[in-house]
């Protein structure tokens, strides 16, 4: 459980990495109609759909418009999208713990998990996105975890989820007392999260605190 949900230095490694820049570049064959709009809205048009993250690497892509899908395969990766724009689905194909946050940017698709596990316990190391606004999210059958930074609305596989859903609780601050009942209290992120378990399909709500944040 606690892989699921204690995150936090992770996330806050990811964030601080919208500083840096990985953007994507145009190629000569974009219209004059593109050039002039990507440069009114300071993004560019990406000409990569598809990434490979590698365990211990950090990937930043930034202010780039995607017309079609986005997929992202590797185990055990982090990949940050800032400040994008996004025409189609974005695809989270990692059985293991790869983590696509997606940070001031528009989606217009769904935020797809794609995997070959059904089958786990909530101590697995979920492949997972994290989000600072509402996103739809589909995971039909295989695991997945999303975690919204902040007490806003996600759809997951249809059903709507906010902080107020929240089964557990664990404060980073008290690490030691471990997860306890949710019953309001104070709270950053939330965690939505699906597997199977002996054939019968689990989805537990969690929150975390975390006094730095």
């Amino acid at each position: 459980m606690k892989k699921i949900l204690c995150l936090v230095i992770s996330v806050m490694t990811i964030f601080s990495l919208s500083a840096c820049s990985s953007s994507q570049t145009n190629e000569n064959s974009s219209s004059s109609a593109e050039v002039l709009e990507e440069e009114k809205s300071g993004l560019e048009t990406a000409q990569e759909h598809d990434f490979k993250v590698i365990e211990g690497e950090d990937v930043v892509i930034e202010n780039t418009v995607f017309e079609e899908d986005v997929t992202i395969s590797g185990d055990n990766g982090q990949i940050l999208f800032n400040g994008c724009q996004f025409k189609g689905n974005i695809t989270n194909t990692a059985n293991e713990g790869t983590v696509v946050v997606i940070s001031q940017s528009e989606i217009e698709g769904q935020c797809v998990f794609k995997n070959e596990i059904k089958e786990t316990t909530m101590e697995a190391s979920f492949p997972k996105f994290i989000v600072d606004s509402n996103v739809d999210v589909a995971a039909e059958e295989c695991i997945g975890a999303v975690i919204p930074m902040g007490d806003f609305e996600i759809t997951f596989n249809g059903e709507t989820y906010n902080m107020a859903d929240s089964q557990l609780f664990f404060d980073i601050s008290n690490a030691e007392a471990g997860f306890v009942p949710y019953e309001g209290q104070e709270a950053n992120y939330y965690c939505v999260a699906q597997w199977w378990e002996k054939g019968e399909k689990q989805i537990m709500v969690e929150c975390e605190f975390d006094p730095n944040m």
